[in-house]
C-alpha cells in the first residue's frame, strides 16, 4: 500500500518510501558520527548515502503521474546536489599525501559515479543547473567578496617575532611556558610564508587527533590490526609491547576530562599544560596517536585562498544568499545545535567549507576563490580598482559567469 512521503506532500510507491527511509537512517547514522566523533566521517557511509540520494533521485524521474511535478522536480534538484556535495566533500578531506585516491579506490566512489551517469543520461543534467541569484544578492556577494579580498590581499608573513629576550627572565620563562607554539627563545625572522613553486613536503610517525577520534582509532582500527599480526607471530614480544602501550593510551585518553576551549579556566596540571592551542576548531582536545602522515605545505596564495573562502561564507551567513547557508546560520544560533553552537557569534561555527560548497553550486562565479589563475585576476581587480568599482565590475562577473551555465 502506498505511504505519504513528508518532503514530497505526496503518496509515493513503497519502493521510493524505501529508499527514502534508508536515506534518513543513513543521514542520522553520518550526523550522529560527526556529533559524536568531532567530525569524523565514514567514507562507506557517506558514499552510501550519496549513492541513495542519487538513487531516489532515478526513481523519481521515473515517475509518470502530473501531480506535484513542480514539487518532485524541486526534491530531485536537492537530493542531487546534496549527493554531489557529499562526495566532493569527501574528496577534498585533507588527506595525506600518502593516502590521496583512497576514495576513489573504494567500489561504492566507482558505483556512484555509475548512477550518476545513468542519471545525467536519463536527462538528470538539467537538475543540477545552478539556480544562480538575483541582482540584489549579487550586490550583497560582491560586496562581501570585494571586502573579503581586500581584508586579504596583503602578505601576512612579514610581521616581526617577539623579542623576548627585552622581557625579564621571569617573564620569558612564563611566557615559554604558556606558548611553546608562538614563542622561541631564537625565532626565525621574516618572511615566513611560502610562495608558489617552493612547496615543501612534511612526513611524521604521529599525528594530533580530537580526544574522541583518537580512543575510536585505537579500539577499532590500531588494536584489532595489531592483535591480528600478533596472532601470525604468537610470541612477538614487540607486538607485545605495542598493544599494551596502546591499550594504556586508550584507558588514559579515556580518563582525561577537558573544558572546551572557548571557557576561560586552566587545564589540570601536569597533563598539556604546556598545549593551550592544542584543540580542535569545536574545542575538543587534541592528542597524539601512531598515524604516520604525509603532507604539502601549502603557500602563501593557497593560505589567502582560503582565508577569503572562509571569510565569504561566514559573511554571507543571515544575509538570504543561500538558503541552506541560513538556515544552519538559524541553527547554531538555536539551541538544538548544542555546545556546538554559539549565539553570539553562530557565523563562527559554520562549517566553511562545506559552506563553500554549497555556494559554489550555486553561484558559479565563486569556483574563481579555489583557481589560482582566476583568484588572480580577481586580486588584481581590487588592486587597481576603488571599492565602489571593484564592486560593480565582480557583479558583471558574477552575472556573466551566471548566464554562461543556465541552459539554452
Amino acid at each position: 500500500m502506498p505511504v505519504v512521503d513528508s518532503s514530497l506532500t505526496n503518496i509515493v510507491p513503497p519502493e521510493i518510501q524505501h529508499l527514502l527511509d534508508q536515506e534518513a537512517r543513513l543521514e542520522t547514522q553520518v550526523h550522529d558520527m560527526e556529533t559524536r566523533l568531532s567530525g569524523l566521517k565514514d567514507i562507506d557511509i557517506v558514499l552510501t548515502l550519496a549513492l541513495v540520494k542519487l538513487q531516489v533521485c532515478l526513481a523519481l524521474m521515473k515517475e509518470r503521474g502530473s501531480s506535484a511535478r513542480a514539487e518532485r522536480a524541486e526534491t530531485i534538484a536537492e537530493k542531487a546536489a546534496a549527493a554531489l556535495r557529499l562526495v566532493d566533500g569527501l574528496l577534498a578531506e585533507n588527506i595525506s599525501e600518502d593516502q590521496k585516491g583512497i576514495i576513489q579506490a573504494s567500489p561504492l566512489f566507482t558505483e556512484f559515479r555509475g548512477r550518476l551517469e545513468e542519471f545525467l543520461v536519463a536527462g538528470g543534467g538539467g537538475f543540477l543547473e545552478p539556480g544562480g541569484v538575483d541582482e540584489k544578492k549579487s550586490r550583497i556577494l560582491s560586496r562581501i567578496v570585494v571586502a573579503a579580498i581586500t581584508r586579504h590581499m596583503g602578505p601576512d608573513d612579514r610581521y616581526p617575532p617577539l623579542e623576548i629576550a627585552r622581557y625579564p627572565r621571569f617573564m620569558q620563562k612564563l611566557m615559554l611556558s604558556l606558548f611553546p607554539i608562538f614563542i622561541r627563545r631564537h625565532p626565525e625572522q621574516p618572511p615566513y610564508g611560502i610562495e608558489e613553486g617552493e612547496e615543501l613536503t612534511y612526513s611524521s610517525p604521529r599525528m594530533k587527533l580530537p580526544l574522541s577520534q583518537a580512543i575510536q582509532y585505537i579500539e577499532n582500527e590500531l588494536l584489532p590490526e595489531l592483535e591480528r599480526r600478533l596472532e601470525e607471530s604468537p610470541g612477538d614480544a614487540r607486538l607485545q609491547e605495542e598493544i599494551r602501550r596502546a591499550r594504556e593510551s586508550a584507558e588514559e585518553y579515556k580518563r582525561v576530562r577537558f573544558f572546551p576551549r572557548s571557557t576561560p579556566v586552566l587545564l589540570e596540571k601536569g597533563y598539556y599544560t604546556q598545549g593551550m592551542t592544542m584543540y580542535s576548531v569545536d574545542g575538543e582536545l587534541l592528542v597524539p596517536v601512531p598515524i604516520a602522515v604525509t603532507y604539502k605545505s601549502g603557500t602563501n596564495l593557497d593560505r589567502q585562498m582560503e582565508l577569503v573562502r572562509m571569510d565569504v561564507v561566514r559573511h554571507l551567513a543571515g544575509t538570504g544568499v543561500s538558503t541552506e547557508i541560513d538556515e544552519e546560520y538559524r541553527r547554531l544560533r538555536s539551541l538544538e545545535s548544542g555546545t556546538r553552537g554559539s549565539s553570539r557569534t553562530p557565523s563562527m561555527k559554520i562549517d566553511t567549507t562545506w559552506g563553500y560548497r554549497v555556494l559554489r553550486q550555486k553561484v558559479p562565479f565563486l569556483a574563481r576563490l579555489s583557481d589560482k589563475p582566476r583568484f588572480r585576476e580577481l586580486l588584481d581587480i581590487v588592486r587597481s580598482s576603488s571599492r565602489g568599482s571593484s564592486q560593480k565590475r565582480i557583479a558583471r562577473l558574477i552575472a556573466l559567469e551566471q548566464e554562461q551555465k543556465l541552459p539554452g
